[in-house]
């Protein structure tokens, strides 16, 4: 429910006014139906939940406009609420919900680079860590006779994700250390002075 909210303020946040239908019709093309599981009717549900609690603002158009249709945009609480989902999906590993750091990276140009290389550093500390603790697990899980099979082969496909995330993250903060893609305050061309990246790779890293 948190990645479904988090991209329907994010959406919203870039389009703004926008209504129902056209947010529906780009959301569609990130093909949040396959990755997020999202049910493609019920972003209007969303849209009007949203509403409901004060995060999003329904706006009725004009008598030039089709009737009925409502536009959105984000309320201050909407603003506050899509910046802590942000922050909570990037900075924290969910191995059993992989779509929150797909949704995170959705509008991760929403934060300010040094942000997103520090989230970056928490979650390879994270996955390193899980990492470690798994053969101690394995073994003790192992050295019950009574733990099932599909309970052992859990375990290892879940050391497996937790590999190819672990690689996956550091190759990513290196590109960004290495000034790719632009975020908040960067303009679009934006290329990074050389000290600053002579900062970043000198920080330490887990």
């Amino acid at each position: 429910m948190s990645t479904t909210r988090l991209l329907l303020l994010g959406i919203v946040r870039i389009f703004q006014p926008a209504y129902g239908y056209q947010l529906r019709r780009e959301l569609l093309t990130w093909n949040v139906q396959e990755w997020a599981n999202i049910n493609p009717g019920s972003i209007y549900t969303g849209l009007r939940t949203l509403a409901k609690h004060d995060f999003l603002q329904e706006i009725e158009e004009g008598p030039h406009h089709r009737p009925g249709r409502t536009s959105y945009k984000l309320t201050p609480e909407g603003e506050a609420e899509f910046f802590s989902l942000l922050r909570q999906h990037l900075w924290t590993v969910d191995g059993f919900h992989p779509d929150r750091m797909q949704a995170a990276l959705s509008f991760l140009w929403t934060l300010q680079r040094d942000e997103v290389l520090t989230a970056l550093e928490a979650r390879i500390a994270q996955l390193d860590a899980q990492l470690k603790a798994v053969p101690f697990n394995e073994r003790e899980i192992l050295a019950d006779s009574g733990t099932p099979n599909q309970v052992v082969e859990m375990l290892r496909i879940g050391a497996s994700r937790n590999r190819g995330e672990l690689e996956w993250t550091r190759e990513f903060r290196e590109r960004i250390v290495g000034g790719a893609y632009s975020f908040a305050g960067e303009p679009p061309d934006w290329y990074p002075d050389p000290t600053l990246l002579t900062h970043w790779r000198d920080r330490p890293t887990p």
